[in-house]
C-alpha cells in the first residue's frame, strides 16, 4: 500500500498477428501484481508464465504487450473511508 491507496493488479493482453493478417489477435492474458511481477496465461492454456516484469511475459509468448488498464488507471485505488 502507498499512503491511503490500495495497490491492485493491472491487467494486460498479449497480442500476435497471423500470417498475412494485419489484425491483432489476443493470444494470452495477464496481470501485473503490485510488486511489479506478472503472471500470464495463453488462451490455449499451454503456456503459463510467472515473470519479474510484464515485458518478460511478452517475450515468452512472442507477442506484443497491450495494457487493458491505463498506466495508473485501476492500478491504485483510493482506500474506502
Amino acid at each position: 500500500m502507498i499512503g491511503d491507496q490500495i495497490a491492485v493488479p493491472r491487467r494486460f493482453a498479449l497480442v500476435g498477428y497471423s500470417d498475412g493478417d494485419d489484425s491483432p489477435m489476443v493470444i494470452a492474458w495477464g496481470i501485473e501484481l503490485p510488486d511489479g511481477s506478472a503472471i500470464s496465461l495463453s488462451l490455449d492454456s499451454q503456456a503459463v508464465a510467472l515473470c519479474s516484469k510484464a515485458t518478460h511475459c511478452e517475450r515468452i509468448h512472442g507477442a506484443e504487450l497491450v495494457w487493458i488498464d491505463g498506466e495508473l488507471g485501476n492500478f491504485e485505488k483510493e482506500r474506502p473511508s
